[in-house]
């Protein structure tokens, strides 16, 4: 259920995808819905971030102590990305993202899923560059601007339906990195 429903929010955004849908791309029964997810689309949703965050968090924490230098990270990251748009046909974007540009207010554990998975992503960036030499400061500065050229990105290659967006991103968070390494 949670695979299916990640590729439904990935392509499709939160607000875009209904109980009906999750059902159907899943094949899951209706009553085992609710047994196992009492929350309903938002449980699912936040599940789904979570799940996603804590992989992806592994993968930056897996870069960061594989020594590779800030430019080579920012690199490795935003190839990715740009692959992982071209493989979904530029038909799909961040998960985590596509959840966050459609819920509501009242989505109260959606909110905290995202926000804690933001957290924590920024947080791995932050110390990897804090160990390539940038001042805790500026680390916390390069990490916020990383991970919205990193979700902007995303949505701007689903948009334009190429990858021009991951390597203009790439670039700017290189030269971002640049200059606040040149502060430390």
């Amino acid at each position: 259920m949670l695979a299916a429903a990640g590729e439904l929010f990935r392509a499709r955004g939160y607000e875009g995808i209904g109980i009906a849908q999750l059902l159907e791309k899943s094949g899951a029964p209706r009553g085992s819905l609710y047994f196992h997810f009492p929350g309903g689309k938002e449980q699912i949703g936040a599940e789904v971030v979570q799940g996603f965050g804590v992989r992806t968090a592994g993968r930056f924490r897996d870069l960061h102590e594989s020594g590779v230098d800030l430019d080579k990270f920012i690199e490795i990251v935003f190839k990715t990305t740009a692959k992982e748009s071209k493989e979904c046909d530029y038909q799909g974007s961040c998960p985590v993202a596509a959840i966050a540009a459609g819920f509501g207010a009242e989505d109260k554990m959606l909110s905290a899923a995202i926000r804690e998975t933001f957290a924590a992503w920024e947080a791995v960036i932050a110390e990897a560059a804090a160990a390539r030499g940038m001042s805790a400061k500026n680390a916390e500065i390069f990490a916020s601007a990383f991970l919205t050229a990193m979700e902007g990105a995303f949505v701007v290659s689903k948009a334009q339906g190429n990858t021009a967006a991951h390597v203009n991103a790439s670039r700017a968070i290189k030269a971002l990195a640049a200059a606040l390494l040149a502060k430390a």
